[in-house]
């Protein structure tokens, strides 16, 4: 059986700590995963270096992923520098419907995880109104 790909979570403030403690509550304890908070007063320098230290601490034969907040902030530009080796992966955009796509996923091949995250970002956005609320109703009525 194919060992878990690590997960590394990193975010502005704790929003990255409280979404794997969310995530947790719907699929249970993890492991092999840490989390990353950047706040205002961090030094990038001393971040890189934190960041390598919990790194070191996973295990990633299986490769590594990298979920951060938001594109060109902070933690994606320190998870970018890590892009020297195979089967690293930084996505930004972190969100509960897609941790929980890769926390249930983590036994994947690499390649697969990969398409299962792309294909998670596209199908995770929905935008409803009082017209689609409208709509779902004269649809119960018709049943």
């Amino acid at each position: 059986m194919p060992k878990e790909i690590a997960l590394m979570l990193m975010s502005h403030g704790n929003f990255a700590k409280a979404a794997i403690e969310s995530a947790e509550l719907i699929v249970g304890k993890q492991t092999n995963f840490d989390t990353l908070s950047v706040f205002t007063v961090d030094n990038v320098a001393h971040l890189k270096q934190e960041l390598q230290e919990r790194i070191d601490a996973l295990d990633t034969q299986s490769g590594i992923i990298f979920l951060t907040d938001i594109l060109g902030g902070t933690p994606m530009n320190l998870a970018s520098h890590l892009l020297t080796k195979e089967n690293i992966l930084v996505c930004c955009g972190l969100n509960l419907p897609l941790l929980l796509d890769v926390l249930m996923n983590r036994d994947l091949p690499f390649d697969e995880m990969k398409s299962l995250i792309k294909n998670a970002y596209q199908n995770g956005l929905t935008i409803r109104d009082f017209n689609d609320l409208q709509k779902q109703e004269d649809e119960d009525d018709l049943l």
